[in-house]
This record gives C-alpha cells, sequence and structure tokens, in this order.
C-alpha cells in the first residue's frame, strides 16, 4: 500500500477484481474476516497498522485480537494514520485444561495463536516487535483441520459476528470469506478463479440476492450453470452447498401489495434448476434459504439484512445443516 508502508490482505488480487463490475473492485480490498495469525512466546507484542475508511458513514476501522478460539481486546484503528497497538498475552488461559481450549484435535485454534481479525473496511499491516522474541506462523495442528469457503452478497460479506462467521466458530472449522457487498454478480472470471483455489473442505453459495434488478434472469442462470460447472469438475468430491435467497422484502408473499410477482421467485427456482442439473456431477447440496432465516424479526429494518440476533440464528442453523458434510 503506497504511502502507508505496509501490506493489504486484499480478498481478491487485483488482475481479478478488475474484471469484475465496479462496486465488487473495490469490495474486493475489504479485509472483513481475513486475520493476521502469528505465534511467539513474547510477553510484550507491539503492532504497527493501519486502515482504510470503511463504508457506510464508519469513522473508524474495528480490529480484534483473538488468543485460540477466545476474544482477548477490541481496538480501533483511525484510517489513514498508522497506529500501534500493543498488548501481552491473556494470562488465565494457560490455566486453564487444555479440553476446554479446543473442542477437540483439529477443531478451532490453539490458545497460542494470535489472531489479528479485520471487521469491514480495509486494515494494513505496517509491522511487529516482540522484542528479540521469534515470531512464526501457526502449524497445521494448531489450527482448524476443516476449512469453509463462502461466497455471496453482502449477508454473507457480513461483520465478524456474520453468519459465515458463526457457523464456522459452531463448528470449530477456518473461514475463507469472499462474500461482495451489493457487487455478487456471479461473473465467470471470479467463479475461475475461485475455483482454481485450494485449502478448504466445504463451499458455501449464496447467490442471487444482489442479482435482483442488476442481472436479467437467463444471464444469471448462465454466470451460475458456470459457476457449478468449473466448481464440480475441479472439486467433484468436495461438498459444495448451494443456498436458495434468504427471506426479504423482495419475497412476493410478504407484501400487502403482491407488485411484481417475480421477484426472488424466478431467481430461486434457478438455483433450484441448476441444482437439479449438477447434483449427480458433484457433491452438491440445495439447502432453503427460508430453512437458514427461520425468523423474520431477525431481519432489520430494511427487512434485507439479518442483524446480529439474525447473523446468529442463521449460522447455528447452517452449522447443523453442513456438519455432517465436513
Amino acid at each position: 500500500m503506497p504511502g502507508f508502508d505496509g501490506w493489504l490482505p486484499a480478498r481478491i488480487p487485483d488482475a481479478v477484481a478488475g474484471k469484475l463490475n465496479s462496486r465488487a473492485q473495490f469490495i474486493a480490498a475489504d479485509t472483513v474476516t481475513a486475520e493476521i495469525r502469528f505465534v511467539t512466546d513474547a510477553k510484550n507484542i507491539r503492532l504497527t497498522l493501519s486502515a482504510i475508511k470503511p463504508e457506510f458513514g464508519l469513522e473508524l476501522l474495528e480490529i480484534r485480537i483473538f488468543f485460540g478460539n477466545f476474544l482477548y481486546q477490541t481496538h480501533w484503528l483511525k484510517p489513514g494514520e498508522i497506529s500501534t497497538v500493543m498488548f501481552s498475552p491473556p494470562p488465565v488461559l494457560p490455566r486453564i485444561k487444555d479440553e476446554y481450549l479446543r473442542k477437540g484435535p483439529g477443531i478451532g485454534f490453539a490458545p497460542n495463536v494470535c489472531r489479528v481479525v479485520s471487521q469491514r473496511g480495509s486494515l494494513i499491516y505496517c509491522g511487529i516487535e516482540t522484542f528479540g522474541h521469534a515470531v512464526r506462523p501457526p502449524e497445521a495442528s494448531e489450527k482448524p483441520a476443516k476449512t469453509c469457503f463462502f461466497y455471496g452478497s453482502s449477508i454473507t460479506n457480513s461483520t465478524l459476528d456474520g453468519f459465515p462467521s458463526v457457523a464456522c466458530c459452531r463448528l470449530g472449522a477456518d473461514l475463507i470469506n469472499l462474500g461482495l457487498s451489493g457487487a455478487c454478480h456471479v461473473e465467470p472470471e471470479l467463479s475461475d478463479w475461485m475455483a482454481s483455489l485450494d485449502g478448504w473442505d466445504l463451499a458455501v453459495f449464496e447467490l442471487g440476492i444482489n442479482a435482483l434488478g442488476s442481472i436479467v434472469s437467463e444471464e444469471f442462470r448462465g454466470r451460475v450453470d458456470h459457476l457449478l460447472e468449473v466448481f464440480t469438475s475441479r472439486h467433484p468430491e468436495k461438498p459444495l452447498v448451494l443456498l436458495t435467497i434468504f427471506p426479504s422484502w423482495y419475497r412476493p408473499a410478504f407484501l400487502k401489495d403482491r407488485g411484481d410477482e417475480k421477484r426472488d421467485t424466478v431467481f430461486c427456482e434457478i438455483l433450484r434448476e441448476l441444482y437439479g442439473k449438477y447434483r449427480t456431477r458433484g457433491n452438491l447440496h440445495l439447502v432453503e434459504g427460508s430453512d437458514i432465516l427461520t425468523d423474520c424479526c431477525a431481519l432489520g429494518a430494511d427487512w434485507v439484512h439479518p442483524k446480529n440476533y439474525g447473523h446468529a440464528l442463521m449460522g447455528l442453523n447452517l452449522a447443523e445443516k453442513i456438519r455432517d458434510l465436513l
């Protein structure tokens, strides 16, 4: 990042982001749920960080520091300034029995793994000081054995309390979140790149709501068809979970004046039809959005985006749906 003397852990490379719709090009650099992870025996840790201002009028970038699975501290970074965050490892965790710190071997994170996790916005890493103590990446045994991959709209590209994070926490799994807020248009270039990635065990696709009003139904069909073709071809054994659109005001049945009867109905039918086409070509599973968001009062007043209770409900429901697939 020029001018910051640091590095941006962008979720999608520039070469791919540049081929996407205009909004996706900058949402790709949103580092929400991206993590800086390390292990050190230092008693004092000093991180030098900066940030790019988040969307929606937020003035500060929130970061959360975990040790293993446990939230330790929360800090707020002022965009455009280089900040220093200094802390010591939590004193209580070494006193807790091992069986209470992880859910089992390969489930969740080992408590010695320091995780600096970004909220919505862009986190910039400038450096670390451990005062003479060694710093190393976590070993495989210190991380979850399973990783879930998510792609979808702003509901997926959600906060650290969003349903993908909740589901993975419940399952003790790692998370790759490639949600694109307001920009999930399922472009073939992005599908090709995502399908080229390894290092994940299960993929969840939350598609459709960003296509309403942006992409005609047949174009949406072709793009989802391509996504499922490349994923089932490259990863025939890995479980793929296709979600239909979550309940929202786009569903005609909820409206006093039903208006356009098509709304989300056509796009959900496309997803169901393509599930039928690819279910025998790979390990594909269909989950209805209404089986994940089971309480409409979990929505915000826009009747599209779940709030914290909604994301918690959805994450726990999804975890139960996919537990056996992992």
